[in-house]
């Protein structure tokens, strides 16, 4: 089976947590997709108490073929961050972990410590996913939403 390219990806994890920060701010947050459905939750640290980092969890199921195009986009970039000979490394900046499922079932992975903006058209297209009314995964953030605000 050949594995370079995202022809044979049946399933994305993409997983983050806080680099250097206070425990308040602390938090675990994963987001998996496939061609017919996105999921996300984040956890924030048991011992958190601000009341703005609370539980999340939401997921969204489709038929549609516009998402299973963009599935198919998304998988073929995957590749490229699994075996990517980049060494990009920030020493207060938390993992950022990609997770693929192949079609035989067997799963690659690889732990980034680096800005978002490095997966930038990555997540780009990832969000497009995210349904309106939920706010955009911490871990598929980059500076354009910064921006936004």
């Amino acid at each position: 089976m050949d594995y370079s390219d995202g022809k044979n990806i049946k399933r994305i994890v993409i997983k983050g947590a806080l680099g250097y920060g206070s425990v308040d701010e602390d938090y675990k947050d994963k987001v998996t997709i496939t061609d017919s459905s996105i999921e996300y939750e984040y956890v924030p640290n048991p011992n958190s108490n601000l009341e703005t980092n609370i539980y999340r969890k939401w997921s969204y199921k489709t038929t549609s073929p516009l998402f299973k195009v963009l599935f198919e986009k998304i998988a073929d970039m995957t590749p490229y961050f699994l075996y990517n000979d980049e060494i990009l490394m920030a020493t207060d900046i938390g993992p950022t972990e990609i997770i693929a499922t192949f079609e035989d079932k067997h799963r690659e992975s690889v732990n980034y410590f680096c800005p978002g903006e490095f997966f930038a058209d990555y997540f780009r297209l990832i969000k497009q996913m995210v349904p309106p009314c939920e706010y955009t995964p911490v871990v598929l953030l980059t500076e354009e939403d910064y921006e936004d605000e």
